[in-house]
């Protein structure tokens, strides 16, 4: 029973492994922090790099080339380096097609060319398609110092005011980036560029959608994929990777008790923690040998994320080996499975929030001024930027105490948080509590006599967690159902 080629998709495509595989226990799987290079894989990983997608950031080899889907932050938004006149073409095509067609009642698709004076650009409106007058097409086209932008939208009609004025700020705002630049203001790191938040606002709807692939130029079939959406408010367990593999299995079962993809080799299934998202699940498995489908590592995992946090979306990564053209299984994997498991462990263990603003770490005895700006942002496990009060992101805390009084140099504590206490535990008037990894935001200069839970100031750092406004809740709702409500693809492979 051979599978075509074709079916065995890449992350941009799915969120599920093409294999299902026996359970094994968690013990199975711990110590997977630790990872052991080979000879082979020593070279690769002796020079790193740091690479910013969104509001995250990763270290991968040197080497590694990085390869860019879409970039939704919350419009669809490219730049393109000395693409000026790129973009102006491809603006000149999108005004020529809408002006050769008409709707069903006899208007051209073209309603507005707006010039627009900074940056220098045009915004073009347009119906969408023959017999929609309902959802617009909006793109705007924009010429930067060295390179051109492109921003669109697809919106309802009642909403286009809106989103051309949510496009000039966008353009007015967006700048060129280079790949080994890791901005420190708040905001996203998209292909070639970085859109900063607005000055001392939160984040207007964290309807955020990334994704960024990485090959391995030494192992060219080792393609290793991230991809950030929003997470749901709430949770669906039928949206898990966990949840889909487990599904999947029964359903094989049910077809054939011998179906090949029930033989697929498993070397880790169960729980998996990487920094603040908290705790996610992770399989790592080979398929079996076919006729036409060399075995290959697949590898995934995901973390469901918080609704409304932009720090703790959705988050599914994906390693898969044997890949050419685009096909998984096509080739003969170069990676052992030991060294497969360390690179993938290597990797996912640096992705991490992208700190901001000043990024070096005072001493204790040393607290030059000016301080840090309210609103600076430290995860758990790292020094503390700067002597003050600072609030957990977490909540609800034990006893409603989500604030702490640290000093430059301290270790970012974990946060106590209650859990759901067992029927038992209800009874004996007893509150069950574990300890989270978290991001502390600094929220006051007072000192430790400052009580634990006075009100915040409206924080300065735009990546504090937003309440999403009434005017983007179906961007928001659309995202959690894996759309976009305004944003079209962009059309990268």
């Amino acid at each position: 029973m051979n599978l075509n080629k074709r079916s065995i998709c890449l992350l941009f495509a799915t969120n599920m492994f093409f294999g299902v595989f026996p359970h094994c226990s968690a013990e199975e799987r711990k110590g997977n922090d630790m990872t052991v290079l080979s000879a082979r894989l020593q070279p690769l990983f002796q020079e790193t790099k740091t690479v910013c997608f969104g509001r995250f950031m990763v270290d991968v080899p040197a080497s590694a080339i990085a390869a860019w889907g879409r970039s939704i932050v919350p419009l669809a938004t490219f730049v393109a380096p000395n693409g000026v006149d790129d973009v102006y073409a491809e603006a000149a095509q999108f005004i020529s097609k809408l002006k050769n067609e008409n709707t069903i009642d006899k208007h051209p698709f073209l309603i507005s060319v707006i010039t627009i004076a900074k940056p220098e650009g045009k915004i073009v409106v347009g119906h969408t398609s023959y017999s929609d007058s309902v959802n617009l097409a909006i793109n705007g086209y924009f010429k930067l110092p060295t390179a051109g932008v492109i921003v669109k939208a697809l919106p309802m009609k009642e909403r286009k005011d809106d989103v051309i004025e949510k496009i000039k700020k966008i353009a007015s705002r967006v700048r060129q980036r280079d790949e080994s630049e890791v901005p420190s203001e708040p905001g996203n790191c998209i292909e070639s560029g970085f859109l900063p938040d607005e000055s001392g606002l939160p984040p207007e709807n964290p309807g955020e959608l990334l994704e960024i692939g990485f090959r391995l130029k030494e192992f060219p079939d080792t393609h290793l994929s991230i991809a950030i959406r929003p997470a749901q408010r709430k949770f669906n367990e039928s949206n898990t990777l966990e949840w889909q593999l487990s599904r999947l299995e029964k359903d094989l079962k049910a077809e054939d008790s011998d179906h090949i993809r029930l033989k697929t080799k498993y070397f880790r299934r169960g729980k998996r923690t990487i920094q603040n998202w908290g705790e996610g699940f992770e399989a790592l498995a080979r398929s079996p040998e076919q006729t036409e489908i060399h075995s290959i590592h697949d590898f995934g995992m995901d973390f469901q994320g918080i609704g409304n946090d932009p720090l703790k979306p959705f988050i599914h990564v994906q390693m898969q080996t044997g890949i050419s053209d685009n096909e998984a299984g096509a080739v003969k994997p170069l990676l052992t499975d030991a060294e497969a498991i360390a690179v993938w462990d290597k990797i996912t263990n640096t992705i991490r929030v992208r700190p901001t603003g000043v990024t070096a770490v005072k001493s204790a005895s040393t607290d030059p001024m000016p301080p840090y700006p309210l609103g600076e942002l430290a995860p758990t496990g790292r020094k503390c930027p700067q002597t003050g009060m600072w609030e957990s992101s977490e909540a609800p805390a034990i006893n409603g105490v989500q604030r702490r009084y640290l000093k430059a140099g301290d270790t970012m504590p974990r946060v106590a948080v209650r859990g759901a206490p067992s029927l038992w535990q209800r009874m004996k008037g007893e509150t069950p509590s574990h300890q989270l990894a978290t991001i502390w935001k600094l929220v006051g200069y007072g000192d430790a006599s400052t009580p634990a839970n006075t009100t915040a100031e409206k924080p300065f750092i735009a990546q504090a967690i937003p309440e999403a406004s009434d005017g983007y809740k179906s961007a928001i709702e659309a995202a959690d159902d894996g759309r976009n409500a305004e944003a079209p693809s962009n059309g990268k492979g």
